[in-house]
């Protein structure tokens, strides 16, 4: 493959191209898919880097920001939050209240529910992690101006929104 440039105000973005002769490079939507998923598996790979040092998982970095903001919050909210399903999110909930990170309170007004909170030791593992995350994202939006990065993520917002609204969507309906 060949790569073609866009310059920027401030640099230049490489996006890659067919190197086949003749080939129109695609509509500028259509390279959406493929720069998230080289930017999502970028930022991965470098902040499991961080993360594997302090003997976390990516799984339970998100539980412990989710409950940084919302501390308390019940596993379905945990798991919506994180996009990651219940099962899965109670067995990482579960894994970090045997290493100390979580704890697990009886809500007084129902029985059947459970709150789950950071305890002092999660809340030192998340504040100690949180420069080298804020770093890490300083580290990849440089180059791009406050109104872009705003751009940007209106712009997620409104393809997680729309995409999850094709999913509800049945199929036939859809066709």
């Amino acid at each position: 493959m060949a790569a073609w440039t866009s310059a920027g105000s401030q640099g230049i973005c490489i996006y890659m191209k067919p190197s086949r002769v003749g080939l129109a490079p695609p509509p500028p939507s259509h390279l959406v898919p493929y720069l998230l998923s080289r930017a999502y598996n970028g930022f991965t790979r470098a902040w499991m880097e961080h993360l594997r040092d302090h003997g976390v998982t990516m799984a339970q970095w998100q539980i412990l920001a989710i409950l940084s903001e919302y501390d308390g919050a019940r596993i379905g909210q945990l798991a919506e939050m994180s996009a990651t399903a219940q099962a899965v999110t109670s067995r990482v909930v579960d894994q970090m209240e045997r290493d100390g990170l979580v704890e697990r309170q009886a809500v007084p007004d129902d029985r059947r529910a459970v709150e789950v909170r950071l305890t002092a030791r999660g809340r030192v593992t998340f504040e100690t992690l949180l420069p080298e995350a804020n770093a890490l994202m300083d580290g990849a939006m440089e180059g791009i101006d406050p109104a872009n990065a705003q751009a940007l993520m209106d712009g997620l917002a409104c393809i997680i929104s729309n995409l999850a609204g094709a999913a509800a969507v049945p199929e036939h309906v859809r066709a």
